[in-house]
């Protein structure tokens, strides 16, 4: 098996968010290293022609409340975003764009979006408030508004959500350990037993 874990994401996940913390837990457990690859969903969810259900069904309203129950859960700070969702990405090309200048950096601006998004309740398809969450983790923001219109960083992103599209890849949080997938905050476990070699 690889030495690398796969984690495909995407900003405006409300579990990529609550499973995020254990993830990163997980990965350094069992010493793999964790491959960030931000998407976007919304592109993976038009070629399949689906979409989350909107939040005045019968599931939207129970899935919104399950998401407060699994973020209460973890012992983490909700406030659902506004708008959500929301298109993320902006968000994603700023990650990559971090990324290619210092990859512990752009994991820390990875965070604190999820956490600008998710527990403050901020509107993270803004352009603006991205590059302030990314000066609050030591981004000069000017610099990182003029990264992310980069078309080899665009370019990148397409390709990244297409390599995905092609992996079966099909809702966030999704990873990979060599070729096996799960998909989930909630199927952790499983991975970690795969892991252990229970399974």
């Amino acid at each position: 098996m690889s030495n690398n874990l796969d984690f495909y994401f995407d900003f405006s996940s409300s579990y990529t968010y609550i499973g995020l913390r254990r993830i990163q837990e997980l990965a350094a457990r069992h010493h793999l290293a964790l491959r960030w690859m931000p998407i976007s969903l919304g592109a993976i969810f038009r070629e399949r022609g689906h979409a989350p259900p909107a939040a005045d069904t019968s599931k939207g309203r129970y899935i919104y409340r399950d998401v407060e129950r699994c973020a209460a859960e973890a012992g983490l700070a909700w406030r659902w975003p506004r708008p959500f969702p929301f298109n993320s990405i902006p968000a994603a090309r700023g990650f990559l764009w971090v990324e290619s200048l210092d990859a512990g950096l752009a994991v820390s601006y990875a965070r604190r979006v999820f956490d600008a998004a998710f527990a403050e309740g901020r509107d993270m398809s803004s352009p603006g408030e991205l590059a302030a969450a990314a000066a609050e983790v030591g981004v000069e923001p000017g610099a990182f508004g003029a990264g992310i219109q980069q078309p080899g960083i665009k370019a990148r992103l397409a390709a990244q959500t297409e390599e995905a599209m092609g992996r079966g890849v099909f809702g966030a949080p999704t990873l990979f350990a060599g070729e096996e997938m799960f998909w989930g905050a909630d199927r952790l476990y499983q991975l970690d037993s795969l892991l252990q070699g229970k399974r």
